[in-house]
């Protein structure tokens, strides 16, 4: 109980001496400041010396102590520290009270305000001192009797400084008895305290699974708790409180490590002991022991009693000893074991993962497990992760990249590792490499990828043999038939090549196949379908057909490309071909039907002279006769410029007035007379010719409105009809940019008319040139606007200015409901978007009224004039309609 007071007061010294230590060589430096005009230069500095003497003094007490208080522990030790420091002390008070010896030479009406300064230093340092009397009296003795015999020298008021001084000391000293006592009955309180603790804590082990243990080293008693023979399966009085009882039971695996790291801890002075080791349970297994203890020394630093605790850990330890062995099967294992957190941080890495992936574990904690996969299968990681979050657990393959950048196929396991919360701590994901068995997998597939190619192809010209020709042809049938559309069946058979086979040989008849087919490939389109039924015969199935009669145009090519001499082993040949050609659905519905047909036709060609081509049925053929007489004359008619324009005014139906006019084609031929665009459009578009024929009829439209407004007439805008073949041209604004220039005709005085369904075909594309063409200041219209099933979103994207309601809506209003509620929809449609509407078609008064009434002003048709030629329109121009 004493010794713990006196430990108490030896730490409020250690604290005090370590705040006053610098202050202390401040206050003397204030104080030589104070003083240096009315002491000599040898008294500053004798000053000085001897409080820096005392300062090194106090300092070195308090660094020494700091080094060796963790190697004591007796009271004797403490008394000796409480001494030192006293001594401190005394020369500390000793030096401010020779101080006032030096202030003789200091004006005496400043001598009370000096001596009070020294008063409150020493308040200060008896008031963090005197909680050891010793230490209070070393310090004030010497700074109040030093003051005394100085005041026994002066006159006036420094006797009552003296008294006052006398008080002060008095005052600090009953304070400071007080704070000892204080400290003394704390010290007896927290011993009772301790006592306390240590019965209710022994109380609560007996009900535990740790019991005590006391060892006193001075005369070899040693106590063990009941609670630590019943851990071992004994009674209390079956085993005696001896060393040696706890020494014979411990395993001898463990008493040679426990009993030497017991001694290099008594050796060091350590106070704190803990071992693991295990005891002998009476039934001969052994029991596994956490040991806690504390070491007590005495004033000489030997050891002299050691208590602790045991407590069974054997449970603890086995889930260790799994948890370990685990670990080592899991760190040695050959497959891939990583952990991460959800954020893919990788946080453990196994001796698997180092041999398959290269990197060692150093060089891949810490980074994100994405660093082992490829750029474009991240994004499908962080969606694995997801699933796991909701599943569990994910299964899947997936690629890894090595450290030398080999890729890896591995079968992916991921699940995730709780505690024993159920609270999710981090994802544990597993990896097996199936890089081998993934390569025979595909070497597999590859092999019967070449079986199936090998079995449905041809082996000389690697076309679709009979077989996969039949699948093809059957699929074509269901496509056609859901679509409801049309396709033709091409036969064709070589013009005399047994003749080849037998003068040149088969080798030379083989180079002409190989030659034909590569003829024929080039040719056809990339959807249509070639194969070699065997011997000289090919077919061709030509799909998606607008009408049947096109299949003549892909038949006179295929005549035309074979027409070319080829050289076959130095040999020029002539190779020519009689084709036949049946067509789904009016020919036939079954796949037999029309290889039938088509293989007749292809016989009457041959029947015909060969080199040429026949449909199934006569009239077909015809018609495709007469086909390729109207390609050519449309050729020649846009050579001649036998197309012209043709004019029709676009009204404001409030006011009758000519707003603008649409231009159509007519096609004056020298023997026909007027051809309508329906005979020679269709045909113009399908063979491309519709382009030539489309800048033809632009240029002469642009430079008959030029000359209108030379004129100083007002022709109002002038609409051109725009096939998508010529948005399709990559030069087409450029083209459109010379045509401008050369016919002098302004960009805003033309707007251009794009058929919706036509748009709506490759949406994205003619939003792109449409932009172009806008930017250059044209107005764009939407024709036929209802027919196409324009996208809302497309539509919004457009850069047009108006929608032109296909007469077709028009052509029954007012009294087709149906129409009724389209016309409406449109116009309500052009008004939220800010479009103008025009509706084509307009034939009577009331479709006019009907329009004006619903908000749609603009108009043409018949009910104002017919489309006339350029000499009528200009005399609308000036005279009205």
């Amino acid at each position: 109980m004493e010794e713990g007071a006196r430990r108490a007061s030896l730490e409020e010294i250690v604290k005090s001496f370590r705040s006053s230590i610098f202050g202390m060589l401040g206050m003397i430096m204030l104080m030589l400041l104070l003083l240096e005009k009315y002491l000599s230069l040898s008294d500053i500095i004798i000053i000085f010396l001897i409080h820096f003497s005392i300062f090194s003094f106090r300092y070195y007490i308090l660094v020494k102590y700091e080094r060796e208080v963790s190697k004591f522990s007796s009271e004797t030790a403490v008394n000796k520290w409480i001494y030192i420091f006293t001594l401190g002390s005394l020369m500390s008070g000793s030096a401010w009270g020779m101080l006032l010896f030096f202030m003789d030479g200091f004006p005496p009406e400043y001598h009370f305000y000096i001596f009070t300064i020294v008063i409150g230093l020493s308040a200060i340092a008896m008031s963090t001192l005197g909680a050891v009397l010793l230490v209070y009296l070393s310090f004030s003795i010497p700074i109040l009797g030093l003051s005394m015999l100085w005041m026994s020298f002066q006159e006036g008021t420094i006797y009552t400084i003296a008294v006052i001084s006398l008080f002060v000391g008095i005052g600090y000293f009953t304070a400071s008895v007080r704070r000892f006592s204080k400290n003394y009955r704390n010290a007896f309180m927290e011993k009772s305290r301790v006592d306390f603790l240590r019965e209710r804590v022994g109380l609560a082990l007996d009900g535990s699974s740790t019991s005590i243990l006391d060892w006193d080293l001075t005369n070899n008693d040693f106590y063990i708790s009941p609670n630590w023979k019943k851990l071992l399966g004994y009674s209390d009085d079956e085993l005696p409180n001896k060393i040696l009882t706890w020494r014979e039971r411990v395993h001898r695996d463990d008493k040679k490590e426990l009993l030497s790291s017991l001694k290099k801890h008594m050796h060091e002075n350590r106070e704190n002991f803990s071992n693991v080791h295990r005891l002998k349970h009476k039934d001969g297994h052994y029991v596994w022991i956490l040991g806690r203890a504390s070491i007590f020394y005495d004033e000489d630093a030997n050891a002299i009693r050691m208590v602790g605790t045991h407590t069974d850990i054997s449970s603890e330890k086995a889930l260790q000893v799994k948890g370990s062995e685990q670990g080592q099967i899991i760190a040695q294992i050959h497959d891939i074991v990583i952990t991460t957190d959800f954020d893919g941080v990788i946080l453990s890495w196994n001796h698997g993962a180092e041999l398959l992936l290269g990197y060692g574990a150093d060089e891949v904690i810490t980074k994100n497990i994405s660093m082992l996969s490829l750029e474009e299968d991240r994004e499908e990681m962080v969606r694995n992760i997801d699933t796991l979050k909701e599943s569990g657990e994910h299964r899947g393959e997936t690629i890894y990249i090595t450290k030398s950048g080999e890729a890896i196929y591995v079968q992916l396991s991921l699940s995730i590792l709780k505690d024993e919360n159920s609270n999710p701590l981090r994802v544990v994901a597993f990896a097996q490499d199936i890089t081998k068995n993934m390569k025979a997998q595909e070497e597999l597939l590859e092999q019967k990828e070449v079986l199936d190619h090998l079995a449905h192809h041809d082996a000389l010209t690697q076309l679709p043999n009979r077989t996969l020709f039949h699948d093809r042809l059957t699929n074509a049938i269901k496509v056609a038939k859901r679509n409801r559309s049309e396709f033709a069946l091409l036969f064709l058979d070589l013009d005399n090549f047994k003749e080849i086979n037998d003068s040149l040989g088969h080798d030379a008849g083989d180079e002409v196949l190989k030659t034909v087919t590569k003829v024929l490939s080039g040719v056809m389109r990339e959807d249509d379908t070639l194969a070699r039924l065997g011997g000289d015969e090919f077919t061709i199935i030509m799909n998606n057909l607008n009408q049947g009669q096109n299949a003549s145009l892909l038949a006179q090519k295929i005549l035309t490309a074979l027409g070319e001499p080829v050289t076959v082993n130095g040999n020029k040949l002539y190779i020519s071909s009689s084709i036949g050609i049946s067509l789904y659905p009016s020919d036939g519905v079954s796949v037999s039907n029309l290889l039938k047909y088509a293989d007749a036709a292809m016989y009457k060609a041959k029947a015909e002279g060969r080199n040429n081509f026949q449909f199934y049925r006569s009239e077909m053929t015809e018609l495709a006769f007469e086909r390729v007489v109207m390609e050519a004359n449309i050729r020649a008619g846009i050579d001649k410029k036998e197309f012209v324009a043709y004019y029709q005014p676009q009204v404001d139906a409030s006011c009758d007035k000519v707003t603008g006019m649409e231009v159509l084609v007519r096609w004056e031929h020298p023997t026909m007379g007027l051809v309508p665009p329906a005979k020679f459009i269709p045909l113009a578009e399908s063979t491309g010719l519709i382009i030539s024929l489309d800048q033809l009829v632009m240029k002469s439209a642009m430079k008959q409105l030029s000359a209108w407004h030379k004129k100083g007439l007002n022709p109002g805008k002038l609409s051109l009809n725009l096939a998508m073949k010529q948005l399709e041209q990559n030069d087409f604004t450029t083209i459109l940019k010379d045509i401008l220039k050369e016919t002098e005709c302004r960009a805003e005085w033309i707007e251009l008319e794009v058929i919706e369904s036509q748009v709506m075909s490759k949406p994205d594309e003619a939003i792109e040139i449409l932009k172009q063409i806008s930017d250059l200041g044209i107005n764009l219209a939407i024709d036929d606007f209802g027919t196409g099933y324009s996208s809302l979103s497309y539509l919004k994207k457009l850069p047009i200015d108006k929608l032109k309601i296909d007469q077709s809506f028009v052509r029954y209003l007012p009294d087709d409901e149906e129409d009724v509620g389209i016309v409406k929809a449109v116009i309500a449609l052009a008004k939220s978007l800010n479009l103008s509407t025009i509706a084509e078609g307009v034939e009577t008064q009331e479709q006019k009224e009907f329009l004006l009434q619903n908000g749609c002003k603009n108009i043409q048709g018949y009910l104002y004039s017919k489309p006339v030629p350029a000499d009528e329109m200009e005399t609308i121009l000036l005279n009205g309609l």
